[in-house]
């Protein structure tokens, strides 16, 4: 998969690298907001005309459907989707992996899955909407333009569709395993960012990440 961290005025060019189809991520945001998936000149348009706080954005490779991912030196990586429902159709899915750290390790506390809104679908066209295709994070702004929860998209493992997914334990056991390195990697760095007077080394966090808008929210 190619990743790219990349300014503002740099995204139209690498979404064209790789072939008009990317995802765009804020790398402070979190929970799905702060993401964009581009597969058509109007969704980058709508991006780019966004007013936007910070100047570093994150460009890689969109995975989709096999006959519209993004193609890329390491090939092309695509979704299979959950298990076909009734009518033949797939969906995007994600499973989140929950853990805690105990005196005893770092131990599962919650898993948990989310689907797309909209099936994963063969053809694509200008008018596509990528994110309902894509996107499952349940957040969504309602007609006040207040942030709520779509649960009718949430997986619970005590539920049937929970077996929609296709997953076996060994998918769990790799989950838990991939859960507990990340969060040692950033508990790591975050060390190395913080001095012995435990004020944040601010040279050597300016060599990760030079975003200005960032920096300056830092130091207040």
């Amino acid at each position: 998969m190619t990743i790219r961290d990349v300014s503002r005025d740099q995204i139209p060019l690498w979404v064209a690298k790789l072939g008009g189809h990317a995802v765009i991520k804020n790398p402070y945001s979190n929970a799905g907001q702060g993401v964009w998936t581009i597969i058509n000149p109007k969704e980058l348009d709508a991006f780019m005309n966004l007013d936007q706080r910070y100047e570093r954005f994150i460009v890689q490779s969109l995975i989709g459907n096999y006959a519209w991912s993004s193609s890329s030196e390491g090939g092309k990586f695509y979704h299979v989707g959950t298990v076909p429902n009734e009518r033949g159709q797939t969906y995007v899915a994600d499973i989140r992996m929950m853990v805690s750290a105990t005196p005893k390790g770092i131990r599962p506390i919650s898993v948990y899955a989310r689907r797309a809104k909209s099936p994963l679908t063969d053809e694509i066209d200008e008018n596509t909407k990528s994110w309902d295709i894509l996107g499952t994070n349940l957040s969504y702004l309602d007609a006040d333009g207040l942030w709520q929860t779509d649960t009718n998209r949430l997986v619970l493992t005590d539920r049937r569709d929970f077996n929609r997914l296709g997953l076996g334990l060994d998918d769990l056991i790799e989950g838990y395993i991939q859960t507990v390195l990340s969060t040692i990697a950033i508990d790591k760095l975050a060390q190395k960012l913080i001095g012995p007077q435990g004020k944040l080394r601010s040279r050597l966090f300016r060599t990760l990440d030079d975003d200005e808008a960032l920096i300056s929210e830092i130091k207040r």
